[in-house]
This record gives C-alpha cells, structure tokens and sequence, in this order.
C-alpha cells in the first residue's frame, strides 16, 4: 500500500498584513499577529496520523499527458462567468491572478505581481513582472491588468470578488494602482481568486469570446471541450514562472459522474487521478500498491441551504427547529462514510474569528417543543431539497428521517451540477446542500452572508443588515485583533440567525496513479496540476 495522510489544517489566519508594510521585489504579504485556530474537542479530524512523502526532483522535460477523472463538469471556462469548484480547476490550468493562495499557508503570495508599496491607506501601486506572455503571443501589460479588473465585474457570477477594489489605473506599462476606497483587509485575498485573473485587453475590446476561447497567461493552453465528455488543456511553452511551470505535456479531463466508475478507470489504468474520490472506495484504494492516497482536513464547509426569501423561511425558529432535528454525524456517516467532520457553527471553525457560541446541538425533542412554543405546526413546514451528486441524496435521507420525526415532510430531487447552479443562483427553489470553499473567513462571510451577495454565492438569500454591517466593518478593520472580536461577534450572529444549516467540514482526498508525484495538496481542495509529474 502507498498512502499519505496529512493530520494537521494546513490554514493561515485570515488576517492580511498591514496596510502599510515594508514592500520589496518579491515580498510576500503576511500577517504580524496571526492567531491559530484551535479545532473543537467536538470536531477531531477523522485522518490517522502519517507523513508526507519526500519530495523528489522532477524528471528532465515534460512528461506524459495525466488523465483527470472528475464527477462535475465545469459551467464555463471563462474564470468571471461562475462560481463552480469545477470550473476552478479549470480556471486555474489557464490563467494567472496578480498574487495566489499558497497550498501550506493560505497565505496569498505573488503571482503576475513583482513588487507592490502602499501609497496611501487605500491606494496601492503594483508592478508586474516583465516578459509575461498570454496565449495570444502578446505580453502581459498593466493596461491588460486594469481592462480586467473592469471587464470582470461586469459579470454579476464573479461580483463577490471585486469589493475591495473601486478603481484602477495605469501608471506606466507594468506599474498600475489599485484604489479600495476604505481600508479593505480583503484586497490580497480577492486578487487571488478566479473573478479577478487577467485576459488581454487587446481581446476585452474587441468584444473574444472567451466562453469560446479562454486566453490567459497560465501554465496550459486551453485546446478543446467536448460537453458532457471531456476537457483538454496542454502545456504552454512561453510560461513565465519556470519554477511552477508544466511538468506533463496535458491535462485531459474525463467527465465521469458515477464515483464507482471513476474508482475502477483509475484501477485499469484509464485516468491516472480521481478529483472526487468514492468514499466506499476508499479502503480498497489504500490496499492497492498502484494507487497513492492522500488526505488532508479541508476548509470546504458543507450546508443545506434554506431559501430565506420563502416565508416559512424566513421564520427564525422554523430554521432554528431544522437545526436541531439534524442529526450530523449520521449525516456525515451517511454521505461521505465518515470521511467528513460534522459542525454545528455556521463559520468553518478552522479560522480564527469563528466560534460555537450560539449554535445548536443535535435536540429533536427540543426542535418540537420550539415549534410549539412558537405556535408554528410543523405540518405546515414541506420543502424539497436538490441534491447534485450521490453524497447530498444519502445525507438527504438523514434529513428526511430526522426532520419526518419532528412532523416535517421533505422531499429530494436529484439535479445536475449545471441546473444546480443556475437554480440555487434565483429565488425558484426551497432548499439545497450546498458548500462553499475559502482560503480565510472573511471571503467565507462575505460571499455566503453578505447581503450583496445575493443572487451570487448567497445562495440562501439571508438578508440579515445586521450581520452585514460586521462582515462590512470586519473587512475595513486592519488591525487584526481588533477584527477577531468583529469576526467573532459575527460568527455568533451568524449562529443564532442560521441562515443555512451547517453540516460538516470536508476532508480533501485525492487519488492517483502512484506513479505520479502531486507534491501540493491544498486546503481549499484547489488543484495545483502544473506541479504534478511523473517519477517513474
């Protein structure tokens, strides 16, 4: 057997430095009082202790193409027209952001960006790294820098992540300035994700289709989508960062939706890494000396969305009773066989700034007596929940059992990933599992909580002002003690407002031929493919 399993969150604070640090070609932002999260005695991770596997060199040149397996199929290959993990990955193979999320500390580090220096509390000045190129043959400018940070808000899917910046402007060809408005401690960690990467502005003019055609400056050029089968992505010669350039000649995504399918392609060979990997399949994978195994707890937070526009949602106790009637450890055992950990905060409780004040523990006998208290009949309370894979329908059955027995009847629809999304981004559905991905807490608050975000990652549509003026004066708040006291304040608001009902923290498990060495596994459950390669 060739397994790793890495105990440990791997999580940064979500505190960004200063905003006037020293800057220096290359410098990487980091916070002066990181505050480390302690993990609830209630909430062990499920993950044996173990090591990593030894790093060891690359072989010279690039090796063969690797075959992906993977349950979803993106929405878009345009990084500001979605918001799906499956798309991400995707995203991440084309383009670049000015910094990235690093896979050990969370932290965002440089990426197109050489040098930065704050001019002012609000205004930054950055320069970009000369001799980046896109696919198109042209180098990357600041023009392009500043034509993307337009062009990318136009598109309501990528909103959530354009907040903190209200202008930019070009300086001279690679400098360029960002202005917040206010002091925004979100700034670093929005130029990290997908709604901010760079295309051309020379293409943004003249109206490309990146739909159609994604161009960006990332380690793989985008080749060809065939919907419903695969993707295909191969290496680009003139990347700019020789460290973290492609290490393999493609990244072929297969489409295979059924988890037992993709289990046995990667046994015979026929894909060489499974994304979502089948928990039942799991045990048989660690025994197969052809097959590596690695688990890390992750910061994905897993949820059953609760439309809080409808009105028997938008009744506090009608959520609070849910709350209580779940049972999470059988819904975890249910759905992912134990590989989760089940939570009962409504903030991922791996960041600084969440707390378990105010939460709920498992009380059906509670749950009926605060419906009656509250003169609410609980036949009254039906709702179907769409479910977009296999985990969501077995925990949908635990949800099913647990609230049947406090009078509640529920229902469950199988959808695909695609409807999902377009689903749950309108006001036309009752309930969803959801989950929802983040490198710190304030991205987490703004995007699932954040009035705002509404009709994007605010997909229970909580309209909560209150807690939105905190997660606003968190953002805006630099010193970073002062804006734990925030975050905790929130978190409990947040706790007591349910908004949507927490589930379980997720553990990132990826499988693969053994091999290949895939020497960043991240947190977040982001893909770092263009470090990927082969040892044998």
């Amino acid at each position: 057997m060739k397994m790793k399993r890495i105990v440990g969150m791997v999580i940064a604070g979500t505190f960004l430095f200063g905003v006037l640090a020293a800057c220096t070609p290359q410098a990487q932002p980091t916070a002066p009082d990181p505050a480390v999260p302690a993990q609830p005695a209630q909430q062990e991770p499920v993950a044996t202790p173990g090591t990593a596997e030894p790093e060891q060199p690359p072989v010279q040149g690039l090796g063969r193409g690797v075959i992906v397996a993977t349950q979803n199929e993106t929405p878009a290959v345009a990084p500001a027209r979605h918001t799906a993990v499956a798309g991400s990955f995707k995203n991440m193979l084309t383009h670049n952001g000015l910094f990235r999320v690093d896979h050990a500390t969370l932290e965002p580090v440089p990426d197109l960006v050489e040098s930065w220096r704050p001019l002012s509390d609000t205004v930054f000045e950055f320069t970009l790294r000369e001799g980046i190129m896109f696919h198109n043959g042209e180098e990357m400018t600041a023009e392009d820098v500043v034509a993307s940070i337009y062009y990318v808000r136009t598109f309501p899917y990528a909103a959530a992540s354009h907040g903190s910046v209200v202008g930019a402007d070009v300086v001279d060809r690679y400098t360029f300035t960002l202005d917040t408005g206010s002091p925004n401690a979100m700034l670093f960690f929005d130029l990290t994700l997908q709604g901010n990467f760079i295309m051309p502005a020379a293409l943004i003019n003249s109206g490309h289709d990146f739909t159609v055609e994604p161009v960006g400056s990332g380690p793989f050029v985008f080749d060809e989508w065939r919907h419903g089968d695969f993707l295909n992505f191969v290496a680009f010669d003139n990347y700019f960062d020789t460290e973290r350039a492609a290490r393999v000649e493609s990244i072929h995504w297969r489409i295979i939706p059924e988890g037992s399918s993709r289990t046995i392609a990667l046994e015979a060979g026929e894909v060489d890494f499974i994304v979502e990997v089948p928990f039942p399949d799991i045990p048989r994978m660690e025994a197969n000396p052809d097959i590596s195994v690695v688990m890390i707890p992750g910061t994905a937070h897993n949820f059953l969305l609760l439309n809080n526009d409808l009105e028997m949602f938008s009744n506090v106790y009608v959520r609070r009773a849910i709350h209580m009637a779940l049972d999470k450890e059988a819904m975890a055992l249910a759905g992912s066989d134990g590989f989760a950990i089940p939570t009962w905060a409504n903030m991922p409780t791996v960041f600084a700034g969440s707390t378990l004040e105010g939460t709920r523990d498992f009380d059906p006998d509670g749950a009926r007596a605060l419906l009656a208290e509250h003169n609410i009949d609980p036949s009254t309370i039906r709702f179907e929940i769409l479910a977009s894979n296999e985990e969501g329908r077995r925990r949908g059955e635990v949800v099913q059992s647990n609230l049947a027995d406090i009078g509640i009847e529920v229902t469950i629809a199988m959808i695909d990933l695609a409807g999902w999304l377009t689903v749950t981004a309108s006001e036309n559905y009752e309930a969803a599992f959801g989950s929802f991905t983040a490198s710190n807490i304030l991205t987490f608050f703004r995007s699932t909580s954040h009035i705002a975000s509404i009709d994007g990652p605010n997909r229970s549509r909580m309209r909560n002002e209150e807690l939105t003026a905190l997660i606003d004066q968190a953002i805006a708040t630099i010193d970073a003690n002062e804006r734990i006291a925030i975050l905790e304040e929130a978190s409990r608001m947040a706790n007591e407002h349910v908004g949507f009902i927490p589930n379980h923290l997720s553990m990132v498990i990826r499988a693969f031929n053994s091999g290949l060495h895939v020497p960043e596994t991240h947190a977040t459950g982001a893909l770092n493919l263009n470090m990927v390669y082969w040892v044998e």
